[in-house]
């Protein structure tokens, strides 16, 4: 009889918890940012959110094919919300934000353009979520990925002295890790806590969002998690390539311009209070890889270092500088038109 009635009483738990899960969702907005999508990967995107039943509000930064975009999310009935100025990943990040406090939406999860979930994926970050105490200081629980060239993903990531300790969901038993950063595809966010860590910095522009942020988080006593088993395919870069550098190394590579912000915003980031001493010893080795692979190895070297160069010397100034507020023009106007 016994045990009839724990069945009973576990059968309830879990029809409660598959209750509060839906309702998080009915809260939760996915807030994809969209910047010359390729428009049939961005059609299996929406499809996959759609079938998911995902409240979803796409952020278009003034692509040449903004029109289409806006088809492709009135085609599955979400919002659109097209940017006159390309104004970079987290103000665009921001703008969501702001859209889903109006809408009364308590929870975001952010996704690029060419991340694809996997069927369930935010189910189980919300489900995984719940299961924290609810005064747990939790920042984030984000996402596995695989990057879609077949090479490893999922690093899942803690801080070391000169190194990132990386932590691979293929070869390790547990599903749930705490981690010291995420990156921001796929990532489940409540808005309480970026009422409490602020919004995402917008001069950064691209790269190094989400690392700052939850670096802010980490310094104001927030946690963040890794989740294996929610898992997308994610595009890192324009493509990958495998280097052997003591070991096999897939690096991803962008374009030029990119390698500006890496370093501008990396060089800056290190004069924060909140910015670690292990994080800034271990982003120092990753950015001398980036200088070797991409400045000396590559067919581009020439305007890849060019680009570094500029970074160095604008990550030395403050954030807002106006010369780099110039080279940022610049560059959307002649790289990224």
């Amino acid at each position: 009889m016994s045990t009839v009635n724990e069945e009973r009483a576990d059968l309830t738990t879990r029809e409660t918890l598959e209750e509060q899960v839906s309702s998080t969702i009915a809260r939760t907005y996915v807030v994809v940012v969209t910047f010359q999508p390729d428009l049939d990967v961005l059609d299996r995107q929406f499809r996959r959110l759609a079938l998911e039943g995902m409240n979803v509000i796409v952020v278009d930064n003034c692509s040449s094919t903004q029109s289409d975009v806006s088809d492709v999310a009135s085609r599955y009935g979400f919002e659109c919300i097209p940017l006159n100025t390309n104004e970079g990943v987290a103000s665009a990040h921001n703008t969501g934000i702001d859209r889903i406090r109006s809408r009364n939406g308590d929870y975001v999860v952010f996704l690029d353009q060419d991340s694809i979930p996997r069927e369930g994926a935010f189910r189980t970050l919300v489900r995984v979520f719940l299961s924290f105490a609810q005064d747990a200081k939790v920042a984030a629980v984000g996402s596995s990925y695989t990057l879609q060239e077949g090479a490893k993903g999922s690093s899942f990531v803690r801080f070391g002295w000169f190194h990132f300790k990386k932590i691979y969901c293929e070869d390790v038993e547990e599903d749930l890790h705490r981690v010291d950063f995420l990156i921001s595809s796929g990532t489940f966010i409540p808005l309480s806590v970026i009422d409490v860590v602020g919004r995402m910095q917008d001069e950064l522009f691209i790269d190094h969002v989400d690392t700052d942020w939850f670096l802010r988080a980490k310094s104001a006593g927030y946690y963040s998690y890794g989740c294996c088993s929610a898992a997308l395919d994610h595009a890192l870069g324009e493509h990958t390539l495998k280097v052997w550098f003591g070991r096999w190394r897939t690096v991803p590579v962008h374009k030029g311009f990119r390698y500006f912000f890496i370093f501008r915003n990396s060089l800056w980031l290190y004069r924060q209070k909140y910015a670690p001493a292990q994080w800034v010893s271990a982003d120092l080795v990753r950015l001398l890889y980036i200088f070797l692979f991409s400045g000396l190895l590559t067919s581009s070297r020439g305007g890849n270092l060019k680009w570094m160069l500029k970074g160095i010397v604008a990550g030395c100034k403050d954030i807002r500088d106006p010369a780099a507020a110039e080279i940022i023009h610049d560059i959307k106007r002649t790289e990224m038109s």
